[in-house]
């Protein structure tokens, strides 16, 4: 009744896997595969004391007699039993051999099957075409197609390989198999959802027995609550990047193994992940408790410092990583970037120079970082030579080009800034105005107004409707004192801009240095029109009146210029004169009065008049 009750179980599951395994598997080569290699796959299930089913998995047969499996499918067995692909029962007689480190058994059958031949798994690459033959839940023995998806490192010399394909969990211990027919990999699931493959280098190496431990006479364990099982778990987990059960299983090993070294460097990449760094930092003084000399473990707490940006925190770890290893690049590049946080600029640039001489590759960002460094510091000089570097490897890069160009600047290189500037032009024609406008401040603040006027023309070719740039170009044409040409520029911008302001205020500058007095006056009254409350223009006005000799129309534009500007020295001295040249002393002894407290040195050049 109990096996019964276990069978229509099953049965429920067999509906919910079937239609995938039937979407996935039929493809004509998948089908060729599995007809060539379906006689070396065993379907089997662990039976514990009392015949309870524990587990269902897949193995396949490696030599006379001899299938492999993953063993934690096993590992709690009381008795196996076996099917093959016809449904036929299959003995299975105990364990050969195991390898816990990787979760592999090898479990002697009476069987004749043929072995499955093993391939190279070192040639896994992604995007490699695989199948997997094994067990559904029903017991029936299917074949699956799909692709490496990836490498799993989960140490430094061994890899795993995660693939696309979808298999139920009955599907552990069985063979990935190539499109050669070869041995590839054992798929291994860690729980119902998580799982990958075991490569077939691993498992052909291990050493089979002649004997074989019945499983009635095994010790069962749970594999994965073992140290070797949950060490193996832990790492595949983290490789998976499935930090929560890669710490859940971490923390088995430590709580068995509590002062192994590779498992804390573990941990501390989960807590990293996982962004806890207070639990990263933490593991990594345990490291460094474990083994003060190990420079990863000080270079570890440096970086865990800087991501809680506890920057003076960080300098300590990272300079004793490079006191134990004068080649650790990463902490010279790390102490770099935590004094540049702490704008300690002059140390920043010293830790990226030893970064540098160790020859990194792609060292491109590390020399743009150095010349930023040495901008901070005035060595504009040396701000150039890094910034060249760095665009060795990008020379397009926009930013990298950009802060060249102002370091040419800030070194009073100013053609090379300028053509800094073009080439970005170039690279970025929507934003080449911005660059031509940088040309022109840079020049302007140089006092070199005509090559300033070479930049501002670019503008008014790319853009004729750019107010500003007539405006700058004409700016430009007053410091040359070519007022002819300034007149046309300031012009042109009060046409696209009818309420340019300053550019009438120009132009009525220019006219008067032209003694073109009633044109000057022209323009400061169209500029009144617009902003009638503008007391530059006011007393613009009334001075050309004065270089005409027509004081008597000078004296309103003073007095409103006094009127809106009533701190207006100048205005007040203006005044002042135009009423003495109207034979008016009194008011311009009034006028002296208030300049006194406004201006006491125009008062007092104004006295020396009465």
């Amino acid at each position: 009744m109990k096996k019964y009750k276990k069978v229509a179980v099953i049965s429920i599951f067999t509906l919910v896997f079937i239609p995938f395994s039937l979407l996935l598997s039929q493809s004509e080569k998948a089908l060729k595969i599995f007809e060539k290699n379906k006689g070396s796959i065993i379907s089997f299930v662990s039976l514990g004391e009392n015949k309870e089913e524990i587990s269902r998995g897949t193995g396949f047969v490696i030599s006379a007699g001899i299938m492999a499996t993953s063993f934690h499918s096993i590992s709690q067995a009381k008795s196996v039993e076996g099917r093959n692909f016809k449904g036929k029962k299959v003995k299975v007689e105990g364990i050969v051999a195991i390898d816990k480190n990787f979760d592999i058994a090898l479990v002697k059958i009476k069987s004749k099957a043929p072995a499955l031949l093993f391939g190279n798994s070192d040639d896994a690459e992604e995007g490699k075409e695989i199948f997997v033959i094994g067990s559904n839940e029903s017991g029936e023995i299917k074949v699956l197609d799909g692709e490496i998806h990836s490498l799993l490192e989960i140490s430094p010399n061994q890899k795993m390989i995660a693939t696309t394909l979808a298999t139920p969990e009955s599907f552990s211990g069985a063979p990935l198999i190539d499109s050669n027919g070869q041995v590839f990999g054992m798929i291994v699931f860690l729980d119902r959802r998580s799982k990958f493959v075991l490569p077939s280098n691993v498992i052909k190496t291990l050493p089979k027995k002649s004997t074989a431990t019945k499983f009635k006479d095994w010790k069962p364990e749970d594999y994965f609550s073992t140290l070797e099982g949950s060490f193996l778990a832990g790492r595949v987990f983290l490789a998976l990047k499935d930090t929560n059960n890669a710490e859940k299983f971490l923390k088995k090993v430590t709580a068995q193994k509590p002062n192994d070294l590779e498992t804390y460097i573990l941990l501390a990449s989960v807590y990293i992940n996982q962004r806890n760094y207070s639990s990263a930092a933490s593991t990594y003084k345990k490291i460094i408790e474990l083994n003060p000399s190990l420079d990863s473990a000080h270079l570890g707490l440096g970086t865990v410092y800087i991501k809680m940006m506890r920057w003076k925190d960080a300098i300590v770890p990272l300079e004793k990583a490079v006191e134990l290893n004068l080649d650790n690049k990463e902490a010279y590049f790390q102490i770099g970037s935590v004094y540049e946080e702490l704008k300690e600029f002059d140390k920043a640039a010293e830790a990226y120079e030893k970064y540098l001489s160790l020859n990194p590759e792609n060292s491109g960002e590390v020399y743009n970082r150095l010349g930023l460094c040495q901008m901070e510091i005035n060595q504009f000089e040396n701000a150039i030579n890094s910034f060249q570097e760095a665009l060795k490897e990008k020379p397009q890069d926009i930013r990298m080009n950009f802060v060249l160009a102002q370091a040419y600047q800030k070194a009073s290189q100013f053609d090379k800034a300028a053509e800094a500037y073009n080439f970005l032009a170039e690279l970025s024609p929507e934003d080449a105005k911005v660059y031509f406008n940088n040309i022109i401040r840079m020049y302007d603040v140089a006092n070199m107004p005509d090559k300033a006027i070479e930049a501002s023309k670019k503008i008014t070719e790319l853009d004729p409707n750019d107010a500003d740039a007539f405006y700058n170009t004409g700016y430009m044409y007053v410091k040359l004192k070519q007022y002819d040409e300034a007149i046309e520029a300031f012009k042109k911008a009060v046409e696209i801009r009818p309420d340019f302001e300053y550019a009438y205020s120009n132009l009525g500058f220019c006219y008067s240095n032209l003694k073109k007095y009633n044109e000057s006056i022209k323009a400061y009254e169209k500029l009144l029109e617009i902003f009638p409350d503008n007391a530059g223009a006011w007393l613009s006005i009334g001075i050309g009146y004065m270089q005409q000799k027509k004081f008597s129309s000078a004296v309103e534009p003073f007095l409103k210029a006094t009127e809106l500007n009533p701190n207006s020295g100048v205005a007040y001295y203006n005044l002042a004169i135009t009423y003495l040249n109207l034979r008016d002393k009194y008011s311009a002894r009034e006028i002296y009065k208030k300049l006194k407290t406004i201006d006491p040195n125009l008062a007092q050049k104004l006295l020396k008049l009465f």
